[in-house]
This record gives structure tokens, sequence and C-alpha cells, in this order.
């Protein structure tokens, strides 16, 4: 039973110190929440973005007129102030007519001075054309002759190269007649074939003679051996047995002899029938020296006539060039004759400065008879006066006045962004002093000749609309396409490098489980006003929560938790 009760104790501590952990965590959770930036949100959504633009100008004149004076004449009063109100009667300013005369006789003298300059450039401009007439008919005549001589020099080096060319002619017509080197080459073997086949022929009887004479020796030789040898045997009383084979025999031997003799004799008379019909018909050494020699005789009269030929072309080239050449001087000289001289407009300047200084003179004098008195033409509001007395008139206006019969003009100045939602056609709202506002239709829009980053915009007024130098407000309204997620242009933030960017709620993990957290997203900007911002679609869509606000500055991935209502 005790033990019972000891349990239940230590299961009430358990109990009590699960609430006590449960009670801290609650508190712990609501110290970290309470320290976290609180942030609001909102949706894109499906809309046009409009773009307002509102500028105030000014009513301008419509068209204005310039009173116009000679410059350089001295001013004596002027009578008439800016904004004054003038009309053809009033007098606007007064010249000073002393100076005026002054100025007319200065003029006079001028005009006098630079007619006599014309006088004697006329003179001198005759004389020049004299001159180029006389040059020009003496290069003609000179041409004429060049053209005569060097055209007699070219027709002799041509004849001279027509006779040389027949003469070549001639001669090439009438060759030498020479054998030709195939019946040449055939007599000299014919003669050295005879010669040849002569000395075989001698060589064959020398050795037939040497033959016939050493089998003569040897019949000689043995008959005396053979008489000798019967001699002997009758003193001696030799054996008859003996000396009748040793008979025999040398006969026999003499007999052999006698008979190699006979054909040797044969063989020799042969030999020199052979070789006396051989030299009974000769066969002369050719010789071609005649021929040869007329040959070049011939030769050497057709190189030098050759040569006269190619000399006379050369005179003939020559000729040609030296006509060439002579020809075109000639005929520079008759194109520098007459060439134009060059540009000498000082005659015609002089006339139209003459010209100009006699408008001038006549402009001074019809001043003088207006007393140099000064009015202007219609009525108007003078807006610029550019003379003093005492001082001489500029080159340019000397005063300005607005034609008051003219519409008036709206002028006002827009900023190059405010320049792209405006343009030339565009209907705008236009407030003149406490006019409550109509429709007009801006009707010139051009960038400003001073400041590239203004543009000038003019409205033309109606008729009877506005006055010099009121006020206005000007107001343009312009809407864009629709565009599918459009956010509040609050929710759109800009980092250092000019990119845009968004903060949208995501969740991720963190030590009190699933939490609220802040995700940088990169977005582009299609178009934008001071509320909201048109922005490509891609990871945001329309169901995307953006941040709009927050309590703090956030940075990516940061907890945040939606701010309390």
């Amino acid at each position: 039973m005790e033990l019972w009760k000891k349990q239940k104790k230590i299961l009430a501590a358990f109990g009590v110190f699960l609430v006590f952990m449960f009670l801290c965590t609650l508190i712990s959770r609501a110290v970290y929440a309470s320290g976290l930036p609180q942030v609001t949100v909102d949706t894109p959504q499906r809309m046009a973005v409009n773009h307002k633009v509102e500028a105030e100008g000014i009513v301008r004149q419509g068209r204005e007129y310039a009173v116009n004076v000679l410059s350089g004449l001295r001013v004596k009063t002027v009578y008439t102030h800016v904004g004054d109100r003038v009309t053809p009667e009033t007098l606007l300013f007064e010249l000073d007519t002393e100076d005026l005369r002054e100025k007319i006789r200065k003029q006079e003298l001028a005009v006098k001075k630079l007619q006599l300059q014309m006088s004697d450039q006329q003179k001198n401009r005759n004389l020049d054309e004299q001159k180029k007439q006389t040059e020009s008919g003496r290069a003609r005549e000179d041409y004429a002759r060049t053209e005569s001589a060097e055209g007699e020099k070219l027709g002799r080096a041509e004849e001279d190269l027509s006779d040389a060319e027949d003469a070549l002619e001639e001669l090439r017509n009438h060759p030498v007649e020479v054998t030709p080197d195939e019946e040449r080459r055939a007599a000299r073997e014919e003669y050295e074939t005879w010669v040849q086949e002569e000395t075989e022929l001698k060589e064959e009887l020398e050795q037939a003679q040497e033959e016939y004479e050493a089998a003569r020796d040897k019949v000689k030789m043995l008959e005396e051996e053979l008489e000798a040898g019967e001699n002997g045997s009758g003193d001696s009383g030799e054996a008859e047995n003996g000396i009748d084979f040793s008979d025999r025999l040398a006969g026999a031997e003499l007999e052999a002899a006698r008979q190699a003799e006979a054909e040797a004799r044969s063989r020799c008379e042969d030999a020199r029938s052979a070789y006396q019909a051989h030299t009974d018909n000769p066969v002369n050494e050719p010789d071609f020296s005649a021929e040869d020699e007329a040959q070049a005789a011939w030769e050497a009269r057709k190189d030098s006539l050759k040569d006269a030929v190619d000399s006379a072309k050369r005179a003939v080239d020559d000729a040609k060039q030296s006509k060439s050449d002579r020809m075109l001087e000639a005929e520079r000289r008759v194109t520098d004759a007459d060439r134009e001289d060059s540009s000498d407009s000082s005659l015609e300047i002089s006339s139209l400065e003459l010209s100009a200084m006699q408008k001038e003179l006549a402009d001074y004098k019809k001043v003088l008879e207006a007393n140099g008195q000064v009015y202007p033409e219609v009525e108007g509001i003078i807006t610029r006066i550019q003379v003093s007395p005492g001082e001489r008139a500029p080159d340019g206006a000397s005063v300005v006045y607005a034609d008051l019969s003219s519409p008036m003009q709206f002028y006002v100045s827009l900023t190059k962004e405010q320049k792209k939602y405006v343009n030339q056609g565009d209907s705008v709202k236009l407030s003149l002093g406490r006019d409550s506002g109509k429709d007009y239709r801006v009707d010139y829009i051009a960038e400003n000749e001073m400041n590239p980053e203004l543009y000038d915009a003019y409205i033309f007024l109606p008729d009877g609309v506005g006055t010099i130098g009121q006020s206005g407000s000007f107001q343009a309204e312009t809407q864009s396409e629709t565009f599918s997620c459009c956010i509040p242009a609050n929710a759109l933030r800009e980092d250092a490098s000019h990119r845009k960017f968004v903060y949208i709620v995501s969740e991720k993990s963190g030590i009190l489980g699933k939490e609220l957290a802040a995700e940088k997203v990169y977005v582009k900007v299609l178009d934008q006003n001071e509320n909201y911002a048109a922005i490509e679609e891609g990871v945001i869509d329309r169901e995307t929560e953006l941040i709009v606000t927050s309590t703090e500055n956030l940075e990516d991935r940061d907890v945040i938790r939606y701010k309390e209502l």
C-alpha cells in the first residue's frame, strides 16, 4: 500500500514537470515569435498598368514678326518697351539721319570705285581673249607642219623597209643549188668503199705475188737440188737402188712444188686481174667546196639583207615614235592653247557686289525718305527689343513682336521618362487658368536642342483661347496592355547591381519545426507605374504570396511571421 502511494506521488510529480515543460515551451515560442519580423503580403493580379503624365506649361504666341533694318545704322531714339501693344501707327524707334547720309555718301563712293574696277577687268579680259586666240592659231599651224614633216620621214623609212624586204625576198626566191646531205653522204660512202676495196685487193695481190714467188723459188730450189743430185750420183758410183729412190722422192716433191707454183701463179693473176679491173673503174673523192662557198656567199648576202630589213624596221619604229612624240607635243600645245584659263570670276563677283551695293544704297535712301522712322506692319505685342539709343543696329531682328491675330500655342517641357507615354497626336487634357480642363491633341513634340534629356511639346490652341504668358496644366494618361502578373510597386526591390527582385513567403525547417521564411526571387519587369509593376511569369504565379512591407530589413531565407491586424 505504501509502495502504491509512493508511485502515485512520483507520477504526480512527473505530471507537474511535464506541465511545467509545456508551459516553458509555449513561453519560449511566444518570445521567439515576438522577435521575428512582421510582414504584410499580397498576391499578383491580372490587370493593365496605367501611366499618368502631369506637367505645367505656358501659353506662347503663335506667330512672331521681326522688324529688320540695315545693320550698322545708328539708332537715335527707342520709343517702345517689351510688352507694349503696338499698331502699324506706333513708332518703334528712330534712326540717326545724319549718320545715314554719311553712310549713303560712302556707299555712292564705293559704288563708283567698283564700277571703275569692273571696267578695267573687262578690258583685261578682252586682251587675254585676243592673246589666247593668237596662241591657239599658232599652235594649230605648228601641229599641221609637224604632222606633214613627220609623215614624210615615216614614209621614207617605210619605203626603205619595203626595198630591203623586196631584196631579201628576191634572194630567198633564188637559192644556191647544192647537193643534198643524203647524196653527199652516199657519194662519200661510195668513195670510201672503193678505197677500202682497193686496199683489200692490193693486199690480196701483194700476198698472192709473195706466195707465187715463194712457190717459184721453191721449184727452182728443188730443181737445183735434183740436178745436183743427179750429177753427184754418176761420179761416186753409188748403188743403183738408193739413187733411184732419192730421185723419185725429189721428183715427186718437185712435181708438187710445180703444182703449187702453178696454183699460186693462177691466184696471183686472178688477184692482178681483180685489182686491175678495180683500178680501171676508179671512184673520185667527192668535192663540194665550190657549192659550200657559193652557199656561204648566199647566206652572207641573206644575213646582210636581214640586217638591212631589221635596220629599216627600227628606222620605221623610230620614225613612228618620233611622229607620235612630236604630234603629242604639238597636240598638247594646241590643248594648252585651247584650254580654258583658270577660273576667274572676279568680274562676275564684282558685278554681284555692285548689285548688292546698289541695292543697299537704295535701301539706305528708302530709309532716309522715311526720315529714319521705323513702324510695325501689323498689330501685336513686343516680345524682344535688340536696339538701344546711340548704338548701331545689329545684324538680325531689331524688334520682335507677337501677332495677336494668329492662334496661340501651349508649350510644355517633358522629361525623357514622361516622353515614353506621350507622342505626337495623343489626346491630352489641358487646363488654362480657372478652366476645368478640355481635351486637346499634341500637335508637335521633339527633343530639346539645348538639353537632350528634355522634350518640347506644343498644342495649337483655337482662335481666342489663351493669352501670352498664361500658365496651364498638362495631363496625359495611357493604359498598357493587360498583364497576367502585376504586383504592388512596394513589393519590388533592387540590389546593388540594379537587378529587380521580390521576397515571397516560403517554408523551411527551424528550431520550432516548420517556419515561414522570406525567399529572394529575381524578376523581369515588363512595365511599371507608381503603384504597380508588371513582371514576367515564371517562379511567381497568381497564388504566390509577395511580401509588400516588413517591420525590419529582410535578407534571403530570414524567418518571418504575418503582421497581426
